[in-house]
């Protein structure tokens, strides 16, 4: 890979490295909750002065699911007040561990006001208090309820990082299961490979934000029991069989030790004939999206993958493809 770091992001990793690891040896060393409050220092680093996006409402309900209630968060548009015809799922990153409501509010008003729709932001259960399947269960409770509410609606799922593995799993699910939906899916840098074998893990192991150390962690913590590596349901890299999907933007960012999962999932899209927009951001880090108020480059790639979406979401689900042809490493 030859592009440069953004400078942007360059000068931001430097005021994170003057910061020093969280714990004695990272993330490791750290309780869950001392992870948390560490993630909420990050964010406030990598959010810098960005403005969130207005939109017409926002509240708080709970999706009911057995005897748990699923906080969820609720962003209206103009539009989705008046006819709720285009409603999204978000499920927000952070390694299963860390991230909440809060920390999704900046990308959820953004599509809300990008695809003039609905957004409902989940609040799962988080590892390892809960290990998979909860976060995943939890996903998959208000998925359905979307449905059940909007049966008339095109229901869209966006997922960044630990986000985008849960979605890629309730898309593949919701193939076979009839009171579950997905017309249209937005993959941001998905962590999708508990093997973590992957030529980028080891390319980008360190130095840009996102660590193979990190993701040790993250993945350590998500999956309680070694036998979950297999199940699609945590790990989508592991499905066998990609026929039928929703159509797919899959995003990628060129300095992310996620990135060879990302394109190598994307490949196999193309090569199942699923819909799919392949956006590579090649001077970027994992996590971009949180830089919006910092790195224009950023804030320009989250305004690009949005609009991909928003093409698959206004059409039907025919065959295309867009931005990837299974030998490419392309830019759409």
């Amino acid at each position: 890979m030859h592009q440069s770091l953004d400078p942007a992001v360059r000068h931001v990793i430097s005021e994170l490295d003057a910061l020093g690891e969280p714990g004695a040896e990272g993330l490791n060393d750290l309780t869950p909750e001392q992870a948390r409050s560490w993630f909420a220092v990050l964010r406030a680093i990598l959010g810098g002065d960005r403005t969130a996006p207005e939109v017409a409402s926002v509240r708080d309900e709970r999706v009911l699911d057995g005897a748990r209630a699923v906080p969820i968060r609720i962003y209206d548009t103009e539009e989705s007040i008046m006819m709720p015809d285009r409603v999204v799922l978000y499920v927000h990153g952070g390694g299963w561990v860390v991230g909440d409501l809060d920390s999704a509010d900046f990308l959820a008003r953004s599509a809300a006001r990008r695809l003039r729709a609905r957004v409902v932001s989940a609040d799962y259960r988080l590892a390892p208090e809960n290990a998979f399947p909860a976060a995943y269960d939890d996903c998959a409770a208000v998925l359905a309820e979307l449905g059940k509410k909007h049966p008339d609606a095109r229901i869209a799922a966006i997922g960044d990082s630990a986000g985008a593995n849960l979605v890629g799993a309730l898309a593949a699910e919701s193939r076979h299961r009839h009171d579950m939906r997905v017309d249209a899916q937005l993959l941001l840098y998905p962590a999708l490979d508990p093997s973590m074998a992957s030529d980028s893990m080891s390319r980008m192991a360190e130095g840009y934000i996102l660590t193979k150390a990190d993701m040790a962690y993250y993945w350590s913590c998500y999956l309680s029991d070694p036998e979950h590596a297999s199940d699609p349901r945590a790990t989508p890299a592991a499905l066998t069989d990609l026929a039928g999907m929703p159509p797919t933007v899959l995003v990628t960012a060129g300095f992310d030790p996620l990135h060879d999962e990302g394109m190598a999932y994307a490949r196999r899209l193309v090569e199942a004939d699923v819909a799919t927009t392949y956006l590579s951001f090649p001077a970027l880090v994992h996590g971009f999206v949180d830089m919006a108020g910092r790195v224009p480059a950023a804030l320009d790639a989250l305004n690009d993958a949005l609009a991909a979406l928003d093409l698959h979401f206004g059409t039907s689900a025919r065959k295309r493809r867009l931005g990837l042809a299974p030998s490419e490493d392309a830019t759409a």
